[in-house]
């Protein structure tokens, strides 16, 4: 047993040094089709709403957004405000708008914030329709076509489906639930076109797979668990005011983990969860899927792995 242990801990140690990334590699075929799907459609969009996950803007982005949405009307959405930092989310916010790009927090399950999005789709609706009559020289009853895309379970077809107050759009907790393109008509003068979650291939750039994985973006069954664990305790460890929460939330002094590794911190938060099996030990895997559960869910406190 003894020997499992240290083979399994060697192995987590070996995963985490000098910042090594786990290989993540999820990119169904429903999603390529989508992409190109929505580059045949995009001529016929007046906005692009993108909603990022607010805890991780870079990582929950696709690259490809930008060429899509070139000379379109932009809104991105930091959803899931209420898990993250308060302070790095108003970071966020004004690097997007200093990037000339309408960007706004919100926590899906508030009607309020649900009507934020919707009132500066208007507004950029009423912009996209000026430039048209403008071009064509006429006036029209406008209805503006929106585009709403983001990564799979960044609360895409939940947001949809508040928008339009039905069950317009799927929703699921697991990632990737929506498979095709679909138009819903929201008012009477908007049209929301519903995307499969756009998840961008290139997962090792920025840690974007791990990061995407502590969010609850990825399908945990991919995962190496306790290696991600491993890898969310770390990240928290490095900035002090995350650590204090880590600290906090498990009822660790500081000092009982100064010389101890992110896997050795790892059992003793599990000891302390009582995710314990036969003779004692520590039931690892058990204890990783207690940690990233109250990590995502925001359990541990407002985290952001990201900053501006």
């Amino acid at each position: 047993m003894a020997s499992k242990k240290n083979n399994k801990k060697n192995e987590n140690l070996d995963n985490n040094k000098n910042n090594s990334k786990i290989s993540v590699v999820w990119y169904p075929g429903h999603m390529v089709k989508a992409q190109n799907d929505i580059k045949s459609v995009i001529k016929l969009i007046d906005i692009v709403v993108e909603v990022l996950d607010a805890r991780i803007p870079l990582s929950s982005r696709n690259p490809i957004i930008d060429e899509l949405a070139k000379d379109k009307q932009r809104i991105i959405v930091l959803n899931k405000s209420d898990l993250a930092d308060d302070e790095v989310t108003k970071n966020w916010i004004n690097y997007f708008k200093s990037k000339d790009i309408s960007c706004i927090s919100v926590n899906s399950e508030v009607p309020q914030d649900i009507k934020s999005i919707v009132s500066e789709i208007v507004k950029k609706g009423e912009i996209a329709y000026k430039e048209k009559i403008e071009k064509l020289n006429i006036e029209y009853k406008p209805i503006y076509r929106v585009l709403i895309a983001g990564i799979p379970n960044v609360g895409k077809s939940t947001i949809i489906n508040k928008i339009a107050k039905k069950n317009s759009a799927n929703v699921s907790n697991k990632p990737g639930v929506t498979v095709k393109n679909q138009w819903i008509r929201v008012q009477d003068n908007i049209d929301l076109l519903d995307t499969p979650g756009l998840l961008w291939p290139k997962l090792d750039e920025n840690n974007a797979g791990e990061k995407l994985a502590l969010t609850g973006n990825i399908k945990q069954e991919i995962l190496d668990l306790e290696s991600i664990a491993c890898l969310g305790i770390e990240m928290l460890l490095k900035n002090d005011k995350y650590k204090n929460m880590f600290l906090d939330k498990y009822k660790i002094n500081e000092e009982d983990i100064d010389s101890l590794d992110y896997y050795d911190i790892l059992e003793l938060l599990g000891r302390k969860r009582g995710c314990l099996i036969s003779g004692g030990n520590v039931d690892m895997l058990k204890a990783s899927k207690v940690f990233l559960d109250e990590l995502k869910s925001g359990k541990i406190g407002r985290i952001s792995l990201e900053n501006i």
